[in-house]
């Protein structure tokens, strides 16, 4: 019975101190900093949230940065960010905490490789409520495959 309340206790006592680790670089998250209280969460208030490129040849590169700021009462953490294809590349996003009234960007470069009205996305998971945030590229590719 002394076994199974140490085992208890020590269980415990681990998952209070629990961290996350970002996959991406190693950096220690503490549950403090995931905020599920609607009233102080971060708020992820971005200029635009859609991209709309003017006609750009097959094979040619576009460049832009969603920018934003986080308008609400606690740090903003961006868990993860990823785009909807290949043709689309993330350069790079913040890692660290980005505190209330700070802003920051999400840099990206769009090389097409069909023709035609194109439409991409990129997502992101924060620890803002709700934790998913979508965000568009939109534009026309001319030229020949």
């Amino acid at each position: 019975m002394k076994r199974i309340i140490i085992a208890g206790f020590i269980g415990v006592s681990l998952l209070s101190s629990c961290k996350i680790t970002d996959k991406n670089d190693g950096k220690a998250v503490t549950s403090d900093m995931i905020n599920t209280d609607a009233e102080n969460a971060p708020v992820m208030e971005f200029d635009n949230e859609t991209f709309e490129f003017e006609d750009i040849a097959i094979g040619s590169t576009v460049k832009h940065s969603f920018k934003f700021k986080n308008t609400g009462k606690s740090a903003l953490l961006l868990f993860d960010v990823k785009a909807s294809c290949g043709c689309t590349v993330l350069k790079g996003w913040p890692k660290e905490p980005i505190a209330p009234g700070e802003s920051a960007e999400i840099p990206i470069e769009f090389t097409p490789n069909v023709t035609g009205q194109n439409e991409k996305s990129v997502s992101i998971v924060a620890n803002t409520i709700p934790s998913t945030k979508k965000l568009a590229i939109r534009g026309t590719v001319v030229g020949t495959n």
